[in-house]
């Protein structure tokens, strides 16, 4: 589920993009949000949840992390394969995509 720049987001739906525990998102929010990359606010739809979005810190952060991370993904998963390669990873990908989903 992409989100969007200045779109909250819940913590449940963070820990289902990201195959996390309720446990275990808390635990990563809480260090994003000590490194200011996070900040929790009240829903308005329901007080008693909180979402989290992300901070101008954060978004500076993710952006250059999402170049770097480009690179290195082009360089050692994509340029090293010819196209029917690069079509058979994507779909075993995919594939373990959906066997983490769906546990």
């Amino acid at each position: 589920m992409p989100h969007q720049p200045g779109e909250e987001v819940s913590q449940r739906a963070l820990a289902d993009d990201l195959t996390l525990t309720s446990s275990g998102i808390t635990r990563l929010v809480d260090r994003m949000e000590a490194a200011d990359l996070v900040r929790r606010v009240p829903s308005p739809e329901d007080r008693r949840s909180v979402l989290v979005e992300a901070t101008e810190h954060g978004r500076t952060v993710f952006l250059r992390a999402v170049e770097a991370h480009g690179q290195v993904v082009e360089r050692y998963l994509v340029a090293p394969l010819a196209p029917a390669d690069y079509r058979r990873l994507t779909a075993s990908l995919h594939e373990v995509y959906q066997a983490l989903r769906d546990d």
